[in-house]
């Protein structure tokens, strides 16, 4: 379905960075996979840290780009429209290069390549708490276009970068923390005696992933394919 278990934690410690208010407030964040430069943090010990354990260097080596997170605030319609933009030749996406992005905990969109453009996503779910709320439904309809998110990408994405040029319809703008500080921070609740991060158990995902592929164009390199 093209997750991407590394792409996953990155959005996940964006996510935690800038949900607070006075952060952001965001409900939603975004990583594009082409700033995910290692596909995991499965590194052999370099500086007698022990297997397992991710040193800064080894977070660096992920993220290296020293970019910074931008929260803006978009409509469930260009929520709708920056999904459609993931994929080859639409919205103005280069025609050879289609760019999955990676969501936060909690939102689940549903694509299939083998639809025309402005009609692959569908079923665009945001989980908050106990609460579920449809924003884009299975027939691939947006039920409340007008309707608001504060949403966080980095400062590439923001200003239109890997194509997604839909961001640049954000308004509100507060930036943020740099995406390897947010990045590290978010790793220390997982320092040991915590539990270790594991894909796929963030309570707002329910046990499920967060991209569902139901047909066409296989996953970009470094991607999952099932799930």
């Amino acid at each position: 379905a093209c997750n991407m278990p590394a792409g996953n934690l990155i959005a996940d410690s964006q996510f935690a960075a800038t949900q607070p208010s006075g952060f952001g407030g965001a409900a939603i964040a975004f990583m594009n996979r082409g700033s995910v430069r290692n596909p995991g943090f499965a590194f052999t010990q370099s500086v007698g840290e022990g297997d397992g354990n991710v040193t800064y260097g080894e977070a660096f080596t992920v993220q290296p780009f020293g970019n910074s997170l931008v929260t803006m605030t978009l409509t469930a319609q260009d929520l709708k429209n920056v999904l459609e933009q993931q994929f080859a030749g639409c919205r103005g996406q280069s025609a050879t290069a289609t760019r999955i992005m990676i969501p936060s905990p909690g939102f689940k969109y549903t694509w299939d390549g083998s639809k025309i453009c402005d009609a692959r996503v569908s079923n665009v779910t945001l989980t908050a708490g106990a609460t579920t709320e449809t924003i884009v439904d299975v027939a691939g309809t947006v039920l409340m276009p007008t309707k608001t998110y504060r949403v966080t990408v980095n400062n590439f994405m923001a200003t239109g970068g890997d194509g997604y040029t839909t961001f640049l319809n954000g308004t509100n703008l507060l930036g943020g923390a740099q995406d390897i500080d947010a990045l590290v921070a978010y790793m220390t609740l997982f320092k040991a005696p915590n539990k270790p991060y594991a894909p796929n158990t963030n309570a707002a995902d329910g046990g499920t992933p967060r991209i569902n592929r139901v047909g066409g164009t296989t996953c970009p390199t470094g991607a999952n394919v099932n799930p």
